[in-house]
């Protein structure tokens, strides 16, 4: 199975105005969920096109600044 790497950045405010701001500016607003606690990330919207527009399976790879 072929590997993905996301990087993207931890985002400090969350909430719908800063998540509309991301959205314009080509980002996409991410929660990981798990552990102690949840993580919310950005990443560059064409970092997910591979992933998304395939019929190939991935692993996924999130490597944050």
């Amino acid at each position: 199975m072929k590997s993905i790497t996301i990087n993207g950045s931890q985002r400090e405010s969350v909430g719908k105005k800063a998540t509309k701001a991301l959205r314009n500016a080509g980002q996409v607003p991410c929660v990981l969920y798990g552990g102690d606690q949840n993580v919310h990330f950005s990443a560059p919207e064409l970092a997910f096109s591979k992933l998304v527009y395939t019929p190939n399976a991935h692993t996924v790879v999130i490597a944050l600044d």
